[in-house]
């Protein structure tokens, strides 16, 4: 068995009786007794160093979750739209387990489009649980709701660690709309919301909705969250959002205690107790705690608060007539527009080899005003040349854009 079967064995004594999770789609509650005897039948049908989860959240992920714990396995969140062939083929390139501390490995395709896989032990996991509580204040007498996947990093660290190691309860839900996010928070007198910013824009936009009562924390990540959207959020419900950053290699990183800096569109936070951040001379984020320890494609600065402002990616340059631009300073200039709710800008080539920016833009503003808007702080070079707007981007199931299927769309139209 893995330390993180202990910990919940120890969690589940202190309150054996107390439910801890509950299935919104059916309305079934699980106590702590329930969930692990769940646990302990699965764990007699699982084999092998690696044991896919290829679920939706439920009461069953979680149980799955323990159940390779108890026999001191692996866990592989894998995407629940994924064929069984498929699931087979991700686990038999996992090869070899090399060291039996990894309890998790978490799947990601990071910036270069590729699988990447990430090898979490139990003291990882645990440590990042750690920092989020002690920072977030996350309590045992909690109730999150569970709408972002319990498989990913961000919510192994928020939803799924929070349960193991103190009983916080959680709250599953498949399948939603904004309208059934606020009536099932109600319903079960959710306290903590993590989620993304597509969701909390969604939630802002509703005409006559009303803060639930038992709403205390908001908070935002996966990707960025604009100001406007934040500031629509407090002014309908009352509530601050508080900004989250972290990555599948380390965990946890920065956090808006406040939610001020999130109001005011300034940073992600200043980072989490336990956890040290460093600014590189090329610009990029560095992480390092027990969670896990990575130099991050991310590129940062510090703000005379004290708090991690992210300006964008390590990524490509355009030369645009023997000039050089990245699509990062096009994407910062258009996120402080008004109106615009995500935005993303890439290099392109034409058909004579040359670069230039294409740009997918979240709002209803045209691309004649968005242009003159940005000519008030950008020289004309440095426009992009290619542009797609729609009030609605397509999404991954981690809520950010999806920018494959973007890109696809931005080559069919090639200058």
């Amino acid at each position: 068995m893995t330390s993180l079967w202990t910990l919940w064995q120890a969690t589940a004594a202190r309150c054996a009786e107390k439910v801890v999770v509950i299935d919104a789609d059916t309305n079934r509650a699980w106590t702590a007794a329930q969930l692990t005897a769940e646990a302990e039948h699965l764990a007699t049908m699982f084999r092998g160093p690696y044991v896919p989860i290829c679920q939706p959240n439920s009461a069953l992920w979680l149980a799955t979750f323990l159940a390779i714990q108890k026999i001191g396995a692996a866990a592989v969140p894998l995407d629940v739209s994924l064929p069984p062939e498929t699931q087979r083929d991700t686990i038999y390139r996992l090869g070899p387990r090399s060291k039996s501390s990894i309890c998790c490995v978490k799947l990601t395709s990071g910036t270069s489009g590729y699988l990447k896989r990430i090898f979490c032990s139990s003291a990882n996991l645990q440590a990042d649980g750690e920092h989020i509580i002690r920072t977030m204040g996350i309590r045992p007498a909690d109730r999150n709701l569970a709408i972002i996947p319990l498989g990913h990093s961000y919510g192994l660290g928020n939803l799924v660690m929070p349960l193991l190691l103190q009983g916080t309860a959680v709250v599953c839900a498949q399948a939603f709309v904004p309208r059934q996010i606020l009536r099932l928070i109600d319903e079960h007198q959710v306290t903590v919301l993590p989620t993304v910013p597509a969701i909390l824009r969604a939630l802002a936009q509703s005409e006559g909705a009303m803060k639930p009562s038992s709403l205390r924390l908001v908070i935002s990540a996966g990707a960025p969250l604009t100001a406007e959207v934040a500031q629509q959020f407090h002014q309908r419900y009352g509530i601050k959002i508080h900004n989250f950053y972290g990555s599948s290699e380390t965990g946890s990183i920065c956090y808006d205690r406040t939610g001020m800096a999130t109001l005011k569109g300034r940073s992600v936070g200043k980072p989490l107790a336990g956890v040290k951040v460093q600014i590189r001379r090329d610009g990029r984020v560095a992480v390092s705690s027990p969670a896990g320890k990575a130099t991050l494609p991310d590129l940062g600065e510090w703000n005379r608060h004290g708090e991690l402002h992210l300006l964008g990616r390590v990524g490509a340059v355009a030369n645009v007539g023997g000039k050089k631009v990245t699509p990062a300073e096009i994407e910062r200039a258009l996120r402080q527009l008004h109106g615009i709710t995500d935005a993303w800008v890439t290099v392109l080539q034409d058909k004579r080899g040359n670069d230039y920016l294409a740009a997918v833009v979240e709002t209803t503003r045209d691309r004649a005003d968005l242009e003159q808007e940005l000519l008030k702080t950008l020289p004309t070079w440095k426009l992009p040349k290619t542009w797609l707007i729609a009030p609605a981007l397509p999404r991954t199931d981690r809520g950010k854009l999806h920018t494959a299927e973007l890109r696809a769309r931005l080559s069919v139209s090639l200058p």
